[in-house]
């Protein structure tokens, strides 16, 4: 529990810096267009390799050296999408839903999950600030905060990552107090553990509690 407070301590203070030291400017209608196109250029540039890296891993071999430069190739393009997306919410901040419409709202997130753990760490409260106000998804906010968590070899706290490799079923990376973790989830709009462990078809027998 101790990790876990100071964790969302961390969290709620940086959010507290972010909204008194940083001032984003008001887009205009022609600036909000212009971000919408953008930003959605910027999602397809984003997935394109993505969508085909395991046709390129069948045709290339996963040893090969022509398959390690496939994803060099991707790692050098994330570099640059991230600076891309990142000038953007520093000047306008995050944009959300009723601004630039989903898509283009859910690049800005898509972009920061391949990106670095310094920007995950600096743009995640300003996420999680949209998905309070209902301008971006919960989930999107849920499987960055758990991504950072699980590569630090951390629990997370959402359960939003599965780990398929530690043996023939599909199971929960470790969760943090997995007993409030729906009380977690309903805060950011969440649905319930169970609904998503049974879509994963993974065994979910935790009682939960509340605060």
């Amino acid at each position: 529990m101790k990790h876990l407070s100071l964790l969302l301590c961390i969290f709620i203070t940086t959010v507290m810096c972010s909204q008194t030291t940083i001032e984003h400017k008001n887009p205009s209608k022609q600036q909000l267009d212009s971000l919408k196109n953008t930003l959605e250029t910027i999602f397809m540039k984003d997935q394109t390799f993505r969508r085909i890296y395991l046709e390129a891993e069948e045709k290339l071999g996963k040893d090969s050296e022509a398959y390690e430069y496939f994803w060099e190739v991707v790692e050098t393009q994330d570099k640059i999408l991230e600076k891309q997306v990142t000038d953007i919410i520093d000047k306008f901040g995050w944009l959300g839903i009723s601004q630039v419409g989903r898509l283009a709202n859910v690049t800005q997130w898509s972009v920061l999950q391949h990106g670095s753990v310094s920007s995950k760490e600096k743009y995640a409260p300003l996420l999680k600030a949209s998905v309070l106000k209902k301008e971006s998804r919960g989930t999107h906010y849920a499987r960055l905060i758990d991504r950072m968590l699980v590569n630090s070899d951390k629990p997370q706290i959402y359960g939003t990552q599965i780990d398929y490799n530690s043996g023939k079923k599909p199971m929960f990376f470790p969760i943090e107090k997995p007993e409030y973790i729906n009380h977690r989830r309903k805060e950011i709009g969440m649905t319930e553990i169970q609904n998503f462990a049974k879509e994963k078809k993974i065994e979910w027998n935790i009682l939960q509690k509340e605060k």
